[in-house]
């Protein structure tokens, strides 16, 4: 009796209730742990987004940095010629004044940018609230913005470096991989800093010919017109690219536009941001994409308002001018001042703006990752700008719509001192 009654007892179940309950509470475990991952998962979405947005922004706006602490290298102040010489061997007898004509970009925005036909170029160029959203608009000048390899090398011609086999004494000099490289098509600009009023930073043009400013690079058999006549003189050899320049320079135009945004951003209140290269062949642009989710770009400038510069410190800030009037909005009173500086109404303005602009500030407001349903944005309006150090905002604060509200934003700001202006180098 008692083997039967443990042997019925090894063969007991679980009852249909108990099996009820384990169920339920087996999926009620996995209904918990499922939601647990999904959001896991929607989480870490989120922050792989965040941080493509974040590497994507660091290597763009870092070309952005480059190119504004780049501008005006290799610009030339004025334009100067060699009366034609004697003979093949000789040096032109002198050096004289010159005019050149030239053409830059035929884009519609950027057409408002230009210094040509003829103009002593200004190293920036820009306008408040011509790009997509009323964003600042940016144009930068100097033989280091291009897109090619060649835009990227330099090198000097000194009076005494010479062959005794050649006719002619002065040849480039050879110092290392950037040299620019046979073929490579250069300018020229005479260094002289004991004629800084009649020689210095100016471009040499073919006695003439003002269309002819520039030359094919040559180690030995560049033409006698673009070598230095004496031994004050050094010549600064800039690349400037493969294809015959239409302008001694190199320019880039930095602007936020609409039309082929991702579709992980806010499609009606965002754009991308570019980098265009003006095109020496057909004065058109090369795109070049640097940030996806771009609302708003706005710039600050710092200047020396001091006599020539002379202070060698920040005095004042303002906004960009309008294309409208050339106004702008400024600190100190300042305005009347710095709108002449900034207009192209003649060729001094070159010589201001490299003097007196100490500080360019760059503020871009951009989408951090995607969409998130579950996320409203802590505020309604942004600050674009720096209100406490500036003393004043280019224009009202970025209102969020509702369905930016779902998205997170990041404010970048890039300051910069452009190290190849004269207000920087003192």
């Amino acid at each position: 009796m008692k083997y039967t009654l443990q042997k019925n007892r090894s063969q007991d179940g679980f009852t249909l209730l108990e099996v009820i309950v384990a169920m339920g509470l087996f999926v009620t475990i996995l209904v918990i742990a499922s939601s647990a991952f999904n959001r896991i998962v929607s989480i870490s979405s989120n922050y792989s987004n965040m941080e493509e947005s974040n590497i994507e922004g660091i290597i763009g706006l870092e070309v952005l940095r480059h190119d504004l602490a780049q501008m005006g290298f290799g610009l030339p102040w004025g334009w100067s010629k060699g009366s034609p010489a004697s003979s093949g061997s000789t040096p032109p007898s002198t050096i004289i004044d010159s005019t050149i004509s030239y053409s830059e970009s035929v884009d519609t925005l950027g057409l408002n940018l230009n210094d040509a036909p003829g103009g002593i170029p200004r190293a920036f160029a820009s306008y408040a609230a011509i790009g997509a959203f009323s964003s600042d608009y940016i144009g930068l000048k100097g033989t280091t913005l291009g897109g090619s390899k060649e835009s990227q090398r330099w090198t000097y011609i000194p009076y005494h470096n010479y062959s005794t086999s050649s006719g002619r004494e002065s040849r480039p000099v050879s110092y290392s991989a950037n040299n620019p490289q046979s073929g490579d098509k250069i300018i020229l600009i005479n260094s002289n800093v004991n004629d800084t009023v009649n020689k210095d930073h100016r471009l040499i043009v073919a006695p003439d010919d003002n269309t002819n400013f520039y030359q094919n690079f040559s180690v030995s058999s560049m033409s006698d017109d673009f070598l230095p006549t004496d031994d004050q003189n050094t010549y600064m050899v800039y690349g400037i690219g493969s294809v015959t320049p239409s302008m001694p320079f190199n320019r880039a135009d930095f602007f936020i536009k609409t039309g082929n945004v991702p579709s992980f951003c806010e499609q009606l209140t965002t754009g991308v941001l570019y980098k265009a290269t003006v095109n020496h062949n057909d004065g058109g642009y090369t795109y070049i994409p640097l940030l996806d989710c771009v609302a708003d770009m706005q710039v600050v400038l710092g200047w020396d308002t001091s006599a020539g510069g002379s202070a060698g410190s920040v005095s004042a800030y303002s906004s960009l001018p309008k294309l409208s009037d050339g106004s702008v909005t400024a600190t100190n009173g300042a305005g009347s001042l710095i709108q002449g500086w900034l207009s192209n109404a003649n060729a001094s303005r070159a010589k201001d703006i490299r003097e007196h602009l100490k500080v360019v500030k760059v503020y871009i407001l951009a989408q951090e990752g995607k969409r998130d349903p579950s996320y409203k944005s802590p505020t309604t309006s942004i600050t674009v700008g720096d209100l406490i150090a500036d003393g004043f905002r280019t224009k009202a604060d970025y209102v969020l719509s509702t369905a930016q509200q779902q998205y997170r934003w990041k404010l970048y700001r890039i300051v910069v001192r452009p190290k190849n202006l004269v207000s920087n180098q003192r």
